[in-house]
């Protein structure tokens, strides 16, 4: 996908457009990672907007430490052994770090010998992992290219599964997840295949500045109203559109209506052939004979023609008429959406309002005598008597019990309504407290607060603690589920938390 979007790039470029007329759009800030490092491989200027700090990633520094460990087992790095020893968890981190030799390298011998020292479960937990090194380095030393030995690392040694734990804690897919960043990564071993140059090979094109004149690379969210003559949807694959963490498909698919929508002249969308998004197929180019988009070489699908995403609409009643309906305005100036009223789209195509759905209109358009429906997010630009106008929502209530619309399209809250904060839980629906455990996780908290010089409560509430200590997870997953670990909270401590419970169960 990276070689056909430089491609499309290269070819624009060639034919006299300027870079600054050309947008790369991802869905996150990761799936940028492939293109920029190809352009930068090109020598076409860009705005490269991620630099060597993604290499700090939970998942990229993981899957990286697990590549060198792999390439030399006589100089294994501590940094590198702590970074892979609890990803995935394997609750033996707390029960080994003690007995490590002094030092910044050791051998993977060396750290042999110390799991003679453990007692027989961390003993076994410790020799897998050990066991996962070995494996890597076989693979290696058998001729393994980069692809290789990162699948080996997300889905023999499981770091995947670990990462897609962390990534079950998050609620909105806003940013890069984990798997978003072991994709990227998956892509780039395309780029390149030596295994032992790939982390100091990557590192060095992260560190090649950006070009404000240069082609846009850019997250969807970070454009909105914003536009180009050229755009490259990038990476149109399922797990992104729609995102892999979202829930509401509908509000996904907006957000590649707005990516396809950011150019005045002409969009690509670049998807793998092997999981194309299920948006891709929906797309019919304006003035094409029917839904099926051809696609070209490489995972491009057929350039769609600025405007709107067209979608095909098989059971259209072409005989149908909509009543025409005046425009009207809200005191902010912006078109309240209602049906029958016409307007113009981007790239010049006029139709009439004919539906209301949540969070969108369904305009009607006839094109060269074929009925076409095109869904138009709330917020999208439109001509409407001659001037250019903001779609609002309609005018009238909102869901039950959230509020009301304004006319303005701003959510109002009714008077007397409160926001509340709970465990999300019942105390009658929780399993008693182990006090013991509660005490042992209160001493850890104390711990941890003191070595990053934070009040305890800012690492966890008693509350969320004695919840801990009542359900005793055993994964990340679970650990997840708890009241009061989130994201960040799961990714900082989940791996102390699991290993002292574990070690507080076999006690």
């Amino acid at each position: 996908m990276a070689h056909r979007a430089v491609g499309i790039v290269s070819e624009a470029l060639a034919a006299g457009v300027q870079p600054a007329d050309i947008a790369v759009l991802t869905r996150v800030g990761s799936a940028l990672l492939p293109v920029q490092t190809a352009l930068t491989e090109a020598g076409v200027a860009h705005t490269a907007p991620l630099d060597p700090s993604v290499l700090q990633r939970t998942g990229v520094r993981t899957a990286l430490a697990y590549l060198r460990l792999g390439l030399d087992t006589d100089r294994l790095r501590r940094d590198d052994v702590l970074d892979t020893l609890n990803r995935p968890a394997r609750k033996v981190k707390s029960a080994v770090t003690p007995l490590l030799p002094r030092g910044a390298t050791w051998s993977l011998n060396a750290l042999e010998q110390v799991s003679d020292q453990l007692d027989r479960t961390h003993r076994e937990r410790f020799t897998d992992y050990l066991g996962d090194i070995r494996h890597l380095e076989t693979a290696i030393t058998d001729g393994a290219d980069t692809a290789k030995c990162l699948w080996l690392v997300r889905n023999r040694i499981g770091l995947g599964e670990a990462m897609d734990a962390l990534d079950s804690s998050r609620s909105r897919p806003e940013g890069s997840s984990h798997g978003d960043d072991l994709d990227a990564l998956e892509q780039l071993a395309a780029l390149q295949t030596d295994p032992a140059d790939f982390g100091e090979w990557l590192a060095e094109r992260l560190r090649v500045p950006g070009e404000p004149t240069g082609v846009t690379l850019s997250t969807v969210h970070r454009v909105k109203g914003m536009e180009w003559p050229h755009v490259v949807v990038f990476a149109a694959n399922q797990g992104l559109f729609p995102h892999r963490l979202a829930d509401d498909d509908e509000e996904e698919r907006r957000v590649f209506h707005v990516a396809l929508t950011r150019c005045r002249d002409a969009v690509h969308v670049v998807a793998d052939e092997a999981r194309p998004s299920p948006f891709v197929d929906e797309l019919v180019p304006i003035g094409d004979a029917g839904p099926e988009a051809p696609h070209g070489p490489g995972g491009e699908h057929g350039s769609v023609g600025a405007g709107s995403t067209a979608l095909a609409d098989a059971d259209a009643d072409r005989a149908t008429d909509i009543p025409a309906a005046p425009a009207q305005l809200d005191p902010d100036g912006q078109l309240v959406a209602a049906v029958g009223v016409d307007v113009t789209l981007t790239g010049g195509f006029t139709g009439r309002i004919a539906t209301l759905e949540r969070g969108q209109v369904v305009v009607r358009v006839l094109d060269d005598g074929e009925v076409v429906h095109i869904r138009l997010p709330h917020g999208s630009k439109v001509t409407v008597d001659g001037s250019s106008r903001v779609l609002a929502p309609p005018a009238r209530g909102g869901a039950a019990g959230t509020g009301q619309t304004t006319p303005g399209g701003r959510v109002a809250t009714p008077a007397g309504a409160r926001l509340g904060l709970g465990d999300g839980a019942g105390d009658e629906d929780e399993p008693e407290t182990d006090d013991v455990l509660f005490e042992e996780l209160r001493a850890w908290r104390a711990r941890t607060a003191s070595d990053n010089g934070v009040p305890a409560y800012l690492v966890f509430h008693d509350r969320h603690l004695q919840l801990i200590a009542g359900r005793k997870p055993t994964t990340l997953r679970a650990l997840a589920a708890c009241p009061g670990v989130g994201p960040a909270k799961l990714e900082r401590y989940g791996d102390d938390l699991l290993d002292l419970i574990a070690a507080h169960v076999e006690a």
